[in-house]
């Protein structure tokens, strides 16, 4: 997973505490659609209990500050605004998003237009619509209570990135600034996005998976997913 955040753009703040997590090397994916049944949430002991990472989502005015978002952090992640596992670069961050590519290779000139509207559906519909970019068929789900639809994208392994614009293959942009903020995927990676409403405003989460990703991998990714929290202020 590749990120791009300019002038002091920041997506998440972390905070640590301590879990171990016994590792498993074998690989290949799990179904999908056991992704996207019944996000669950954990609630960890004020003593003893699992490490956990806080979130502040800001690109968006109503979500810059405006809600605590708590995940289980697993031992082998850490990071700042992203949080990346051991496998090349790739983990989970959370987005606000404003607008989507219609042809994520070629994002000079095919920036929506008009955007897309601000539900969950309008950014599912941009993504299903763009060019070189598959997706699954998008299946409901619930983060913390909050209701949303998920969905996989996967950067073909045929794309030759560096034939695309600037040398990358850009998804979306934020909601405050429509040349900052880009998000830029890897040949080959696959995202599992939980696109979820949050009291009228829209949040993605993204666990990206690469090439060196392991079964187990993609399982601690969800499981973390299914362990945020979001409480308002």
């Amino acid at each position: 997973m590749v990120t791009q955040r300019k002038n002091g753009m920041l997506i998440a703040t972390l905070t640590v505490m301590a879990l171990m997590l016994a590792a498993c090397t074998s690989s290949g994916n799990d179904d999908t659609q056991s992704v996207a049944t019944g996000v669950t949430t954990v609630s960890p002991s004020e003593t003893g209990g699992p490490e956990i990472h806080t979130f502040t989502v800001i690109g968006d005015p109503a979500l810059d500050g405006s809600y605590v978002i708590t995940m289980e952090l697993l031992d082998g992640y850490e990071g700042d605004d992203v949080v990346f596992g051991s496998d090349g670069g790739q983990g989970i961050s959370m987005w606000a998003v404003g607008n989507v590519y219609g042809d994520p290779c070629h994002s000079n000139s095919t920036l929506l237009d008009p955007p897309i509207d601000s539900s969950v559906d309008g950014l599912v519909a941009g993504l299903a619509s763009q060019k070189g970019h598959p997706a699954t068929t998008p299946t409901d789900v619930e983060v913390d209570g909050y209701a949303g639809t998920y969905v996989e994208m996967t950067v073909p392994p045929g794309i030759k990135v560096a034939d695309c614009d600037h040398g990358e293959f850009r998804t979306w942009v934020d909601p405050t600034d429509p040349i900052e903020g880009t998000r830029n995927l890897e040949v080959g990676q696959r995202d599992l996005l939980w696109i979820v409403d949050v009291d009228g405003d829209r949040l993605v989460i993204d666990a990206a998976l690469g090439p060196k990703t392991t079964k187990q991998d993609r399982a601690d990714r969800i499981h973390m997913v299914r362990s945020i929290q979001i409480e308002p202020v």
